[in-house]
């Protein structure tokens, strides 16, 4: 190679070095990129979060109470002309329901009996199965200790029911008195003194015995 041919070589690769050394100077010492904004980055992680749900707060169940209820007129006694011809159980029950329950338990089983059709209204055990079942919506007896909740009537009729009748527990004894006035456990405790036997709990159920 000649002296000038190599001259010429060595200045055009000196030229090139320059120049790719010029572009990658360029893309080094730019402008640097712009930093975040915190305060913009936060509004815009708030605008994409969703909005928080309020739970929803929990509906107030009213306490439970028997004595709010006001009973139907019972049915009138079957007239002789009926063909049923049979005695006036459903009345004569139905006013002893009123007298011994509890407004609203009485509410239930009066509403019992007119729902009765004239041949199951002579039933005196379909009559006495409406009573049954008021008793059972009654509001359920204080759980122990009993100090302080106003059951110490109940209580103590229940332990001397129970003493009569042994093969009554005292929690059925206080589930079925639970929807009773006072002229209903009254009437209970004389029943099952005399048919603890043949009746048992569920069958002195609001029977009025002094008729």
């Amino acid at each position: 190679m000649d002296k000038a041919a190599f001259f010429l070589a060595l200045g055009t690769l000196a030229a090139g070095g320059a120049g790719g050394y010029a572009v990658r100077d360029r893309n080094l010492l730019g402008p640097p990129a712009p930093s975040p904004d915190p305060a913009a980055a936060a509004r815009g992680a708030t605008a994409a979060a969703p909005p928080s749900a309020t739970a929803p707060a929990a509906p107030v169940v009213p306490p439970c109470d028997d004595m709010v209820g006001t009973p139907a007129a019972c049915p009138p006694p079957p007239y002789s002309a009926d063909e049923s011809g049979c005695a006036p159980v459903a009345t004569k029950r139905c006013e002893d329901f009123k007298q011994a329950l509890k407004p609203r338990v009485a509410e239930h089983a009066v509403a019992c009996v007119l729902a009765l059709n004239s041949t199951q209204r002579c039933d005196a055990s379909r009559v006495n199965l409406c009573g049954h079942q008021a008793l059972m919506t009654a509001c359920p007896p204080p759980e122990p200790p009993f100090a302080g909740t106003g059951a110490d009537d109940l209580v103590t009729r229940c332990q001397a029911i129970v003493q009569t009748c042994s093969n009554t527990s005292l929690r059925e004894c206080q589930t079925t008195l639970s929807g009773m006035t006072a002229v209903g456990r009254d009437r209970m405790a004389q029943c099952i003194s005399a048919h603890c036997a043949d009746k048992g709990l569920v069958g002195c159920e609001a029977v009025n015995d002094t008729k």
